[in-house]
Formats: structure tokens, C-alpha cells, sequence
């Protein structure tokens, strides 16, 4: 049954274990130790140090030094960020597809993390070169893409290594990468170590990105295909894959559009807040980026510590639907605080709040997906169709924000709307049967 599952692209379900099946499919069973851990969150960290500081920071000042109009540098910021994150909603679950067909004798995985990093830090040095527009939307869409074969890569190492009774806390690395990186990156990267020196912040952080990822990819107990366990590829079939029916396999389909969900509130403070600080508060462009890095660290710092927690309390108690509810509430909260209460004082509240809630969110909110996921033959095209769940959010919020901004002159209802999309991410979690 098993090896016609394989043959037929049927897949394996993900939470069965087939002893006759390929070991690069089996369901893991072994638990993972230190140093696989301390790479893998290096390696989350490392992927989004390598991503936030851009959209929040760099790309920004590098437009402001060849566009002097306020209102035409957001707009641009918005269009190079949203066809960028378009590029990379594509490329993820096509690397993730693509990874989980490979059969180098180095594994399936560590091909893409390798390939992908040297291409995207190549890209990193390119952009610090970039002078307009067109270089900027060209140079990012194409990072964007690079940066997303790593991403589909590492994600997939988390069904590929880790067993179910560890994934809460494993999956809690993948919440900490967020904050971590972004933290990283935009406070000490950026604004301490090389302050206002847009270059040099795109050669660190390049290669911090390629010795982290290179360091889990040699270190990674990747497993070999086999050949004989490779579907014939048909093209057809192939495109046809990345539509997982909700009908069929419910449980992921309410899983993705929780994801989905919340990423836009994420999507609209990373991307807009420095733009927000100076419509609400009134701040200058400096003072709004010092409000931003206050903000992030802050949020972020609450981040780190409850998504720990959470994803511990969550393996303990094998439990994960409870956290993802409470925690899109709590989101929801934060952005009604960013909505109508225009002071710094409400904004730090609104900063410790979105911590809480997202960090519980992420910590859990992974281990729930890779409990849902329909094919253990597929995991890295199935995450790599979650993480469209991530990406497509930041396609979509820079069209909100543009519309909603330029018709309001203010960020009031950009926030109300990812609002209640946080309240949607608690509430459409519910429906999950295969989950506690």
C-alpha cells in the first residue's frame, strides 16, 4: 500500500508512520538534540533578520535618497514590498515541491538551503548597489524569491526531523526567528552598528544569512530520496498538487486561513509603522523610526518569552487549539489600541499586547499545522502552500494601506480592518477536529 501510495502521488498520511516506506518519508520518531536546535532557530532567526529590516528600514531610506516626496516614497515602498512578497508567495511552495522531489545524496533539503542562500546573498550585495525605483523593485522581487526557496527549505525540516511530541517547542523556534530577527537586524544591525549606513547593513546582514544557514544545512541529518520513490513527473499533476481541496482535508484549509488571518495585522505593523508614527504621533521621520525600534523591541521581547512558554505548556499538555483562539483575540486588541488611541503610551501597551498574542500564536500555531498536514510524501510542497498563508497577506495589506490611507489621511482604518482579522483567526480555529 504503501510504496502504490508513493507511486500514484497519493501521498503518505501525515501522521502515520510506514515502516516500508523510504526513511526520507518516515514519520520521525528520534528526538532532535542541542545543536539542532540552536542551528534551526539560528537559521529562523537568520531568515527574517534577513527580510524585516528592508521592508521596515532600509528599502525606505534608500528610496527616500532619490524620491523627496513623502507621499509617493510610501507608495513606492508599498509596491516594491507587495510585488515582492507576490514573487515569494509563488516560489515557496513551488522550492517546497521541487525539495520534496529531489534525490541528490545529500538529501532533499539541503540542495535549496545551500543554493538558495548563495543566490540570495549575492542578490543583498546587488540592492546595496541600487539607485531607483526600478532597481529596487527588480533587485527585491528576485531576493524575494531566493530568500523563499531557503524559507520552504527550512520549514520543511520541521515534519522531516522533528517528532510529534516535540514539534510545539521546535515550531516555538520558528515564532522566536520572527522577533529575533527583527530586533536584530533593525536595532543593532541597523540603527547602532552601521547607523544610517544603508550599504554595509545589506553586506552584514548577507552574511549572516549565508554562514547560519550554511552551518544547518552541513550539520542537517538529511535523508536521501530514492529514485525508485519518485513519482514520474507529469506537469499537470504536478500544478494540480498545490490545490489542497478544503473540502477534502478540512482540518489544513482552517489551519491556512487562521494563518493567513493573522499575518495581516504582522504585515501591516511591519511594514507601516514607521509611516504610522508620523501620521498618529506626529513624530519626524527619526523619531519615527526610534518609536519603531522601541516598539519591535518590545513586542518582540514579550514575543520571545511567551511563545517559550506556550510551546512548552503546549507539549506538555498536548493542547493547541486553545492557544491559537486566546491568541488571535489578543492580536485584535493591539490593533484596536494602534486604531483609536494616538499616543505613545497606548502604542507601548499596544506593543506588549501583540507580543503576547503573537507570540502565542506562533509557537503553536506551527505544531497544530504539521499535525494537519495531508501527505507525509509532500510535507515541504504542503508547507510551502501554508506559507502562501504568510506571504499573500503581504500582497494584499500594502493595497489596504495604500487605498485606505490615501482616502482617510490616516492609518484608522488600515488598523480596524486588521483587527478584525485577528478577531477571524481566533474564531476559525475552532472548526479543527484532528487537533485538540
Amino acid at each position: 500500500m504503501a510504496d502504490s501510495a508513493l507511486s500514484n502521488d497519493a501521498g503518505i498520511p501525515s501522521n502515520v508512520l510506514v515502516s516500508d516506506a523510504p526513511e526520507a518519508l518516515q514519520a520521525p520518531t528520534k528526538s532532535v538534540g542541542v545543536v539542532f536546535q540552536v542551528l534551526f532557530l539560528l537559521a529562523n532567526v537568520a531568515v527574517w533578520m534577513a527580510k524585516f529590516p528592508f521592508t521596515g528600514l532600509i528599502l525606505l531610506n534608500q528610496i527616500i535618497g532619490f524620491e523627496p516626496d513623502a507621499v509617493v516614497q510610501n507608495t513606492d515602498l508599498a509596491i516594491i514590498v507587495g510585488v515582492g512578497s507576490f514573487f515569494g508567495l509563488v516560489a515557496n511552495p513551488i522550492a517546497g515541491a521541487l525539495s520534496d522531489r529531489t534525490t541528490a545524496s545529500w538529501g532533499r533539503r539541503r540542495p535549496w538551503l545551500v543554493g538558495g542562500v548563495i543566490i540570495s546573498s549575492a542578490i543583498l550585495v546587488l540592492l546595496a548597489q541600487a539607485t531607483s525605483f526600478t532597481m529596487l523593485l527588480v533587485g527585491w522581487t528576485l531576493y524575494q524569491i531566493a530568500n523563499n526557496v531557503v524559507l520552504a527549505a527550512v520549514i520543511a525540516v520541521v515534519p522531516d526531523q522533528v517528532p510529534r511530541r516535540q514539534r510545539a517547542s521546535i515550531s516555538a523556534y520558528i515564532g522566536l526567528g520572527f522577533p529575533l530577527g527583527l530586533i536584530l537586524g533593525s536595532t543593532l544591525l541597523v540603527k547602532k552598528i552601521l547607523h544610517s549606513q544603508i550599504q554595509p547593513s545589506y553586506y552584514v546582514i548577507a552574511a549572516i544569512f549565508l554562514v547560519v544557514i550554511v552551518l544547518l544545512a552541513v550539520t542537517l541529518p538529511d535523508k536521501q530520496l530514492p529514485k525508485s520513490a519518485k513519482p514520474a513527473f507529469n506537469l499537470g499533476r504536478f500544478l494540480k498538487s498545490f490545490w489542497i481541496s478544503p473540502v477534502k482535508y478540512p482540518d489544513f484549509g482552517w489551519a491556512w486561513i487562521t494563518r493567513f488571518c493573522i499575518i495581516i495585522p504582522s504585515a501591516a505593523v511591519t511594514v507601516f509603522l514607521v509611516g504610522y508614527f508620523q501620521s498618529a504621533l506626529g513624530d519626524s521621520h527619526d523619531a519615527a523610526e526610534t518609536h519603531y525600534t522601541t516598539f519591535s523591541t518590545i513586542y518582540g521581547i514579550i514575543l520571545i518569552v511567551c511563545a517559550l512558554l506556550s510551546g512548552f505548556i503546549s507539549d506538555r499538555i498536548q493542547r493547541r487549539k486553545v492557544f491559537v483562539m486566546a491568541a488571535g483575540f489578543v492580536v485584535a486588541i493591539s490593533m484596536v489600541l494602534l486604531a483609536f488611541f494616538h499616543t505613545w503610551g497606548a502604542a507601548t501597551i499596544a506593543a506588549a499586547l501583540f507580543g503576547f498574542g503573537f507570540g502565542i500564536y506562533l509557537a503553536v500555531d506551527y505544531a497544530l499545522l504539521t499535525e494537519v498536514l495531508p501527505s507525509q510524501s509532500d510535507r515541504g510542497k504542503d508547507m510551502g502552500v501554508f506559507n502562501i498563508a504568510n506571504s499573500l497577506p503581504q500582497v494584499i495589506v500594502p493595497i489596504i494601506a495604500a487605498v485606505s490611507v490615501i482616502a482617510s489621511q490616516s492609518y484608522t482604518i488600515l488598523f480596524v480592518i486588521v483587527a478584525v482579522a485577528g478577531v477571524l483567526s481566533g474564531a476559525l480555529i475552532k472548526p479543527i477536529k484532528s487537533v485538540r
